[in-house]
């Protein structure tokens, strides 16, 4: 009797207990989640001041250094002096002086200024009547600037039907008419003759040579 109740509990064990491909007996594995739930995988967190292993792009590595060193040009911090320009008019102290320093023509009658060029251009002109009262025919004299200063006059002596024509930076160009016969004096015949006068920087020299109609 003992016996046989020893068979059947060993079939109960074997009954409760599965079988492997080869035959051995496995043990079930036990899942702590309880009933109706599901197992969750644990899972594990990096320790705290672990350096994460990053890698940089190849394109990113391939970015120049930039220099140890930047160098800025240096200014000057000086300022840079512009002189004024000496512009001269007809009532300029420059122009002044000059006329009182030409012999009258006229008694009691004074050089009186008239037409001029440029008032700013480094060689410049002044055309001055012997008198305040001039007509066509009154001797003139053109009187020549440099930079404000006098230079002197285009001739020694004045001569009637004169004027200037023309002006570039360092030459200025006199036309010098004459009487031919008895025309009227507002209309001379003769000429006209053009007359350069160049500065060079220190004395203004005559291209041309004045004709005999205009000295006598």
């Amino acid at each position: 009797m003992k016996r046989l109740l020893l068979v059947g509990l060993s079939v109960v064990a074997l009954a409760a207990c599965g079988n492997t491909d080869d035959g051995s007996a496995t043990a079930a594995r036990e899942s702590s989640a309880a009933p109706g739930q599901q197992a969750v995988t644990p899972t594990v967190a990096p320790s705290v001041g672990a350096v994460p292993n990053v890698v940089i792009p190849n394109s990113l590595s391939q970015i120049p250094a930039l220099p140890t060193e930047v160098r800025i040009p240096s200014v000057d911090a000086t300022p840079q002096v512009v002189q004024p320009v000496a512009c001269i008019e007809p009532g300029s102290s420059v122009v002044v002086d000059a006329l009182a320093s030409i012999p009258q023509y006229f008694p009691d009658e004074a050089w009186t200024a008239g037409r001029m060029g440029d008032p700013c251009a480094s060689f410049t002109w002044v055309e001055a009547a012997a008198s305040p009262y001039a007509t066509a025919s009154t001797p003139e004299h053109i009187l020549f600037f440099a930079g404000g200063v006098y230079l002197g006059t285009a001739t020694a002596a004045p001569y009637s039907f004169t004027s200037v024509v023309g002006q570039t930076g360092d030459t200025v160009t006199v036309n010098y008419r004459w009487l031919v016969a008895d025309e009227a004096f507002a209309n001379p015949e003769g000429g006209p003759a053009a007359i350069r006068y160049q500065w060079d920087g220190s004395q203004v020299n005559m291209l041309d040579t004045l004709p005999t109609e205009v000295t006598g």
